[in-house]
């Protein structure tokens, strides 16, 4: 099918254009989400996206150069989802975890019985550290705040909270393998 038939299916709204589309084009959209997107998951959920933005722009739009258009599409697709991934929210919770990583026991262990003990110890390391410490600890790691906003607020460099954090995370790796919680 020529693209110019395609353009006018879609125009009468015929579905089976959005096949013809998908049939002689998936490949090249789908590479320039690759460009963009690392993950398979998000490149098949944006190409099906990137039909349902065509089917949705097509009319108004005739456009006149189809594999352009659907290329431009595609890329602001990508883009919004790479925006959406990499958000300060969720790469800064994402983070704050890794932080952690090393620290803390399995998850698993923190559901079963010995939870109260792993809280209780938890609770008396976070109260032995200096003060500023124990704030700059629990903005982090409970409050999930970043390096960079924790550094605002108490008038720090980023590289003295980074540091902080780094050495209170040792002293807690520390307690925890002497309460032989560390897994």
């Amino acid at each position: 099918m020529e693209d110019s038939q395609i353009i006018a299916s879609l125009l009468l709204r015929d579905e089976a254009a959005l096949d013809e589309m998908a049939a002689k084009y998936r490949r090249l959209y789908c590479n320039v989400l690759r460009e963009i997107l690392n993950d398979p998951q998000d490149i098949e959920e944006c190409a099906n996206d990137v039909l349902l933005a065509v089917w949705n722009s097509i009319p108004p739009h005739q456009p006149h150069n189809l594999p352009a258009y659907i290329c431009k599409i595609a890329r602001r697709i990508g883009i919004d989802r790479l925006r959406y991934r990499t958000r300060q929210k969720r790469s800064g919770y994402e983070t704050t975890l890794s932080e952690l990583e090393n620290c803390l026991p399995d998850h698993s262990s923190l559901l079963d019985g010995d939870s109260l003990h792993i809280r209780a110890v938890l609770s008396h390391f976070a109260r032995e550290l200096d003060p500023v410490t124990q704030v700059l600890f629990i903005r982090r790691y409970v409050y999930l705040e970043s390096v960079e906003s924790l550094a605002k607020r108490y008038r720090f460099s980023e590289n003295s909270v980074a540091v902080r954090l780094y050495r209170a995370r040792k002293k807690l790796k520390k307690v925890l393998e002497k309460e032989d919680i560390f897994l």
